[in-house]
């Protein structure tokens, strides 16, 4: 009796597992926030995720970090590429599994039955052949004179199982299968470029943030100049109020400019935190993580290094990877459309089956099989397969015309970055010329003033000329790397694979990254002095 009730319930049970009923069935906005102007309060079981306490790969050392070191722990750790990285991957896979059409596709199964089936039998002395699966006359037609008391019915319990082999194979498509294996190649090469682009443009924002950082920190600098220098015009301005050469206004005068050069010296420092910590967000550290970094270089470049516009454009044409990008998918779409257009047409499949069943009592056939040869052609369903062109061809047509307009904004940016560092160039040579002159104007104007041969308001004009002349240089030494590190990447000589006309460019880079260091001395040695 156990072993009967076991197995329903069993069944019954399997039927359930899959079931997973909640408050939701019957109370759906119970989920949802009470009113328009209530908030959404979570369930118990509720929590929220922690902080990953992975560590950031860095490598510890005694000397301030470089711009080719940042850009090294920002390749570990951002995750923009890592996010780039894992949808190459999963585009491969996917190419990978467009190849397995082409192969055979072989299925196995089993299956297994335990049934109970009713049989009528004959009560008392009656013949082995009276009983069977089907009833005897007396009980299927009651007008007969058989009694049914001479009548039972008697359960028979027997198994089955079966274990059986499946084989599919596409013969031929007139090339649907093809197109479709070679569109998820493009599709890859498309993920492919796409990663590589997330790289080059991380250089080009951490070397942004980098020279961003570098700027404020020396307009921290330079603000620091400009209060001690406020400050000697002060003194020089007490000196002579105290000697009774000077009025009262002139005092005033130096001290309100003196005021307002700590003012801007305070309020540069959240300058330089805010870009400090937006480095380290750009490359995927904690912004509460402390590093030292190399100053801003003042080495000035000895020539023009840049090639002209139009061999620049040429090499990024072989070097842009979101240029080959974009025609990595317009070759996608193309061979998605070509699939799109042999749809319709038949195909030549082949099938074959092989089983063998087996029932209680040790009986069982001998094998039994299914050779099929087939061919299937669509008719008609709802003109899905001409919509289905109508698609590819307006999605190939949009790739097309995104390779262009990513053409085209290629050859914008290289131009107006070309332009933008003859420009910086240029600039940096005046603002250090502004900035000499500045200073020695300064100096004659204050040296006059102590004499008595100078007004106020001429070393307060001198000294506001200083102040700008500080700020303009350092702007102008930004804008010169900022301007390199643009143009290297509208150019794409930034990726691994760039072709290498234009070394000259990063030995300078390197050689002004060389010089950081007797620079930092220099600007050690003047905040000491």
């Amino acid at each position: 009796m156990l072993r009967k009730i076991a197995i329903p319930t069993s069944v019954i049970l399997l039927a359930c597992a899959g079931c997973y009923p909640n408050r939701a069935v019957i109370d759906p906005a119970s989920f949802a926030p009470l009113s328009s102007s209530s908030n959404w309060v979570p369930p118990k079981k509720f929590k929220p995720m922690e902080l990953s306490d992975e560590p950031p790969e860095l490598f510890s050392q005694d000397d301030p970090y470089s711009l080719g070191e940042l850009i090294d722990i920002a390749l570990r750790n951002n995750q923009q590429t890592k996010i780039t990285w894992a949808q190459a991957r999963s585009a491969a896979a996917n190419y990978g599994q467009s190849q397995s059409q082409f192969f055979p596709e072989v299925n196995g199964s089993f299956s297994y039955s335990r049934n109970r089936q009713p049989s009528f039998v004959f009560n008392g002395s009656s013949s082995a052949g009276a009983s069977g699966s089907s009833p005897p006359a007396a009980a299927s037609n009651p007008t007969t004179t058989t009694s049914l008391s001479s009548i039972a019915v008697q359960d028979i319990y027997y198994s089955f199982w079966s274990p059986q082999l499946s084989l599919s194979y596409l013969i031929y498509d007139f090339g649907t299968l093809r197109a479709t294996s070679e569109a998820a190649r493009e599709a890859l090469y498309n993920a492919d470029w796409t990663h590589n682009d997330a790289i080059l443009s991380l250089l080009q924002t951490i070397m942004t943030d980098f020279y961003n950082y570098l700027y404020q920190k020396q307009l921290l600098i330079a603000d620091v100049a400009n209060v001690e220098t406020a400050q000697l015009t002060l003194e020089a301005a007490q000196a002579g109020f105290d000697t009774g050469v000077r009025d009262v206004s002139d005092v005033l005068q130096a001290k309100t400019q003196l005021l307002q050069n700590q003012t801007t010296w305070s309020a540069q420092q959240q300058n330089v935190e805010t870009s400090y910590t937006t480095m380290l967000n750009d490359m995927g550290l904690p912004a509460n993580m402390k590093l030292t970094t190399q100053n801003l270089p003042t080495a000035l470049p000895d020539k023009e290094i840049i090639p002209p516009a139009d061999t620049l454009i040429a090499v990024a044409m072989q070097n842009r990877p979101d240029l080959l990008a974009a025609e990595a998918n317009l070759h996608s779409k193309e061979k998605t459309l070509r699939a799109a257009k042999t749809q319709f047409l038949p195909q030549f499949n082949y099938n074959f089956d092989i089983a063998k069943n087996y029932y209680s009592q040790g009986l069982h056939d001998q094998y039994n099989f299914i050779n099929t040869f087939s061919v299937s052609m669509p008719l008609f369903q709802g003109f899905f397969y001409r919509n289905a062109i109508k698609i590819a061809e307006a999605n190939r047509l949009a790739a097309e015309e995104q390779v262009r307009q990513t053409e085209l904004t290629m050859i914008q940016q290289i131009t107006s970055y070309h332009y933008n560092v003859h420009v910086a160039y240029d600039t940096l040579q005046f603002a250090t010329a502004f900035l000499a002159a500045a200073e020695e104007q300064y100096v004659v104007a204050l040296a006059q003033y102590k004499q008595g041969t100078n007004t106020i308001l001429n070393v307060v004009s001198a000294q506001s000329s200083l102040i700008d002349a500080r700020a303009r240089q350092a702007s102008a030494i930004q804008q010169w790397f900022t301007s390199l590190a643009n143009l290297a990447y509208a150019t794409g000589i930034l990726s691994p694979n760039h072709l290498t006309p234009f070394d000259d460019l990063q030995e300078v880079q390197i050689a002004d990254s060389k010089e950081m260091n007797s620079t930092n001395q220099v600007i050690n040695d003047e905040e000491k002095d």
